[in-house]
């Protein structure tokens, strides 16, 4: 009313896509107009690939202590700078800090800045939960429906986090194998479960996996266009690649480059693009990775080749396209390394190896809601309540295996 004619919107859209999230959650108060732009899933998306959004080191550190009568654990999420100089140790940003946390498993992720995580839950059982850290939303997912002979024992899982493009829903496939005890172990079993964070609920899959192969945990999710993907390993020691398509709910394989049988394999990404990374860990100044990328399907391009000559480590992921990030096995550091320069620069983390784990990523913070359309926000949970609660006796009948 005072004259002055309001900014173009395309102006104020291009303003507020370069803002982070901590600044759009404050401005969603402003009007109802910017409420409803900036939970709009176009927006959200823009926002998560604007080049402003940029990818960051994120570090979760779990360390144990032991104390009298009980080994206590504490978990840190920290942030690291958008630039890091070289020989210069960065400032850390704390996300997250559970102190004297005695479940906490491990994180996987991300996929659209959604971490999944893993506690234990009464013996050898899991809960698993979402988390969005720049919003701080957490949803606790239900409890799987894995209907298994009452003397199988859980011997491997893996998971996979992902985005149903056509359903436009967020999914968790649920990898797991049980070994059969009467049995010695010669009938290992496969089951997997696919849950929906639309319909929050889960359902049974037809597994296909050859029960002799072992899935290896990616260094990040995997995920790449609606599909995840695990590096597998057979009893003859040679890799494939295992593929869930989240979209049409199967899985499938894929060939990967010639490895040695005596070499180490991961998989990660690189930019938009699906990489592995092979090699010999551990050996001091004489370790030799080499980076592979997907071009399309069946057709792999070696893009790099890395020597680092530091003391004996283990590779913990690639940042910033070629940069990787290593462990340092007798000083307990984390370390990034400069193939171009050979520059080495101490991250700033003392991990505890022995006992304990450490997961690094490729994160950019983004608005993707955790929350059904239809929930209230009172409805989602904190995530530390996730991990410091414990459930009542009417959550533990729904957690008992179904016996056959």
């Amino acid at each position: 009313m005072d004259g002055r004619r309001p900014l173009p919107e395309d102006l104020v859209v291009d303003i507020l896509l370069r803002l982070p999230v901590e600044s759009l959650l404050r401005f969603k108060c402003v009007c109802k107009h910017w409420y409803a732009l900036i939970k709009s899933p176009s927006f959200i998306e823009k926002h998560f690939h604007h080049k402003n959004n940029c990818a960051r080191l994120l570090v979760c550190n779990l360390k144990v202590a032991r104390e009298v009568d009980a080994i206590i654990r504490s978990v840190v999420f920290s942030l690291l700078p958008e630039e890091i100089v070289p020989g210069v140790t960065p400032e850390q940003k704390t996300l997250l800090q559970l102190p004297r946390v005695a479940d906490f498993t491990c994180v996987a992720g991300p996929v659209d800045g959604l971490f999944l995580v893993q506690k234990k839950f009464y013996g050898d059982d899991v809960c698993l939960g979402l988390w969005n850290p720049a919003t701080r939303e957490f949803r606790p997912l239900p409890p799987a429906p894995f209907e298994i002979e009452y003397f199988f024992s859980d011997h491997d899982h893996q998971f996979g986090l992902g985005f149903d493009l056509l359903t436009q829903d967020y999914k968790v496939v649920w990898i797991r194998v049980f070994w059969d005890e009467p049995g010695q172990g010669v009938y290992p079993r496969v089951y997997a479960c696919v849950y929906s964070s639309c319909n929050n609920s889960w359902k049974h899959l037809t597994s296909e996996f050859p029960s002799s192969s072992t899935l290896s945990a990616p260094l990040d999710a995997t995920y790449l266009n609606g599909v995840y993907y695990w590096l597998s390993r057979g009893l003859d020691e040679i890799y494939t690649i295992r593929s869930f398509d989240m979209g049409s709910e199967q899985f499938r394989e894929m060939q990967v480059p010639d490895i040695p049988s005596e070499h180490w394999g991961t998989l990660t990404l690189r930019g938009n693009s699906l990489a592995l990374l092979t090699g010999d860990p551990g050996k001091p100044m004489t370790s030799i990775y080499d980076v592979w990328v997907l071009k399309q399907e069946g057709i792999w391009s070696k893009v790099l080749t890395v020597q680092p000559h530091i003391d004996a480590h283990w590779p913990r992921n690639i940042w910033d396209n070629d940069k990787m990030v290593f462990e340092i096995t007798e000083t307990s550091q984390l370390v990034l390394y400069d193939p171009t320069t050979r520059q080495v620069t101490d991250l700033g983390f003392q991990l505890d190896l022995n006992i304990a784990g450490c997961w690094v990523f490729n994160y950019k913070e983004s608005l993707a809601p955790i929350k059904r359309r239809n929930e209230t926000q009172g409805e989602v949970e904190q995530i530390e309540h996730f991990f410091y609660t414990i459930p009542m006796d009417e959550d533990l009948k729904d957690l008992e295996y179904k016996i056959l």
